[in-house]
């Protein structure tokens, strides 16, 4: 059991660490309507987006492997949007001024332990484009060292966990899982039915 817990949930009318906008637009048969979306940036970074087509970064999400390319290192992490264990893969917000590759490292270390050798890292790509203009890169490489909860923070409460194939298996099947996760476990071990069909035919 967690040690964090949930003690209340309500509607409120302001957010504290997120910004909310109302976008207007058209509809193909000319007709007005709105559009929602939180952001953790301001105005003139959702503009920019919108209207010239910039890219930015929030984070990075890591995937690493060990040396044998067998077990990927991932977190079973108490989520309070959830309210309880969800399975995923390290992952933190950028600081100012911070290279992409120095997050990569120092989220992976404070989450757990782990020296991160980084070998590719893709573009910033968004994560749930319906509400959120939050975009993500995903640092690819090998871990090494001794796993350690030390570095996480009070709000925190991670398991760190090496999965193989039949783990993997066991936990799309039985286990709360974030979506980028899941598709990067059954990408990497070859665990969806339908792509290995395609894969077949190929």
């Amino acid at each position: 059991m967690s040690k964090l817990k949930v003690t209340d949930v309500r509607s409120i009318e302001k957010l504290n660490y997120l910004k909310a906008y109302e976008i207007n637009y058209k509809t193909k048969s000319g007709n007005d309507a709105k559009w929602e979306l939180i952001s953790r940036a301001g105005l003139d970074r959702l503009e920019s987006e919108i209207y010239h087509k910039k890219r930015y970064s929030d984070g990075v999400m890591v995937f690493a492997v060990d040396e044998t390319r067998t077990k990927v290192a991932m977190l079973k992490e108490f989520r309070v949007s959830a309210g309880g264990y969800v399975y995923m893969f390290p992952a933190g917000l950028i600081n100012a001024g911070e290279a992409l590759d120095e997050t990569a490292k120092r989220e992976f270390f404070e989450e757990t332990g782990l020296t991160l050798e980084l070998i590719h890292l893709s573009p910033a790509r968004y994560v749930s484009v319906g509400i959120v203009n939050e975009c993500v890169n995903v640092a690819f490489g090998y871990y090494s060292g001794t796993a350690s909860k030390e570095n996480q923070e009070d709000k925190e409460d991670a398991e760190i966990v090496f999965v193989d194939k039949a783990m993997a298996q066991k936990i799309l099947n039985e286990e709360d899982v974030t979506i980028r996760s899941a598709q990067l476990l059954e990408h990497y071990f070859d665990l969806n039915p339908f792509m290995a069909i395609s894969k077949k035919s190929l």
